[in-house]
């Protein structure tokens, strides 16, 4: 039987036991040295960052013990519209233990608040039980590189740290307004990214119109373990909504795999809300293929209008 336990701070103690978890969690499931592939079970980013570099207001955790090994975690963060929740549970826990950890988790955000729960397993019992509703689905896709046809040239230029924040966020935030990881940022949750070990202004592409930022491709390198070429990933791309059907976030998605390509990517990546039409009919397009696919549930604030 599993001990569980809310926190909302956490002592030098605690992250060094959750830091390991999370570690030995994803060895034990074999996940890609990269951490490029989310077949496995991983902590969603922006709570993994939250985690690292924080917590900032809104944080709550839980964690499941048994003799004293830790055997599940939960969290959750604030987000745009109210808290993202993830769990992850070791394989040889009881099967309830993940609804046990979200039960606990939910218990202690505002009533009625606005919640986005990323299940990596079919969890509709679960969150049907706590209240939750199937909300957005991400998928996955990859595509080998080098492309089979020739990247076309745009000009983009390299993000400048310390000077691009501002007008970034703005773009961010018109672009992502429903979105609840990538809406709705501020200068800390920008900083927190540039102080991460893979953060590369050289691969966070920005494209200008006429002086002011249209939009970007950030990108990242996932570097493998056994020596191998790393995956790129297409971290996050955006055209500003007034440059909406302009041709730019083709010009730019190709920016980015021009980019990770010159950089000895045998692959690249990227995560696109499945019912994002024009895009995933993009990626599809440029040979992208869907690799994995991970449903969220959510629960709904009185005065929300519901999942995009």
């Amino acid at each position: 039987m599993a001990t569980v336990e809310v926190v909302r701070a956490l002592s030098p103690t605690d992250r060094a036991a959750i830091d390991g978890f999370l570690s030995r969690l994803t060895n034990q499931l074999g996940h890609h040295g990269a951490a490029a592939d989310r077949e496995c079970e991983r902590l969603d980013d922006h709570l993994l960052l939250d985690f690292r570099h924080g917590p900032r207001p809104g944080f709550v955790a839980a964690t499941a013990v048994v003799d004293d090994s830790m055997v599940g975690y939960a969290q959750a963060s604030a987000s745009a519209r109210g808290h993202v929740v993830d769990s992850i549970v070791d394989p040889s826990a009881d099967p309830g233990l993940k609804a046990e950890l979200l039960g606990a988790i939910l218990a202690e955000l505002p009533t009625g608040g606005h919640v986005t729960w990323w299940a990596h397993d079919d969890d509709s019992d679960a969150a049907a039980a706590l209240g939750l509703t199937d909300g957005r689905r991400l998928l996955q896709m990859r595509v080998d590189l080098p492309l089979d046809h020739p990247i076309p040239h745009v000009h983009t230029r390299a993000f400048r740290v310390g000077v691009d924040e501002a007008e970034w966020l703005e773009v961010n935030n018109a672009a992502f307004d429903w979105h609840d990881e990538q809406g709705g940022w501020d200068l800390e949750t920008v900083r927190q990214r540039e102080r991460e070990p893979w953060f590369d202004p050289d691969g966070f592409l920005v494209l200008d119109v006429d002086g002011v930022m249209a939009g970007f491709c950030w990108t990242k390198l996932h570097q493998a373990t056994d020596g191998s070429a790393p995956i790129g990933e297409i971290y996050v791309i955006a055209v500003h909504p007034r440059h909406k059907g302009t041709g730019l976030g083709r010009a730019l998605t190709l920016a980015g795999i021009g980019h990770l390509t010159a950089a000895g990517a045998r692959a690249c990546m990227l995560f696109v809300d499945a019912d994002n039409a024009p895009a995933v009919a993009l990626y599809n397009a440029l040979g992208f293929r869907t690799v994995h696919a991970e449903q969220a549930f959510t629960r709904s604030a009185p005065t929300d209008g519901g999942t995009r």
